[in-house]
């Protein structure tokens, strides 16, 4: 079964409205998201460390 199918049939069981023009969006959305799940062995507290964050003085004023 492709992803499409599998993706028509979860929402149809959620009860969820969807277009098929949404399919495909929905489908880079998943792959998306498995292909940064793939980075999380390699830098599993990642979410642990303090981003750093870089503010324009002028912005201030």
């Amino acid at each position: 079964m492709d992803d499409a199918n599998i993706i028509r049939q979860g929402l149809h069981l959620q009860g969820l409205p969807f277009c098929e023009t949404d399919i495909p969006y929905i489908q880079h959305i998943r792959c998306t998201m498995k292909l940064s799940q793939n980075a999380l062995p390699a830098f599993p507290y990642l979410n642990m460390e303090v981003p750093i964050t870089i503010v324009d003085k002028e912005l201030l004023l």
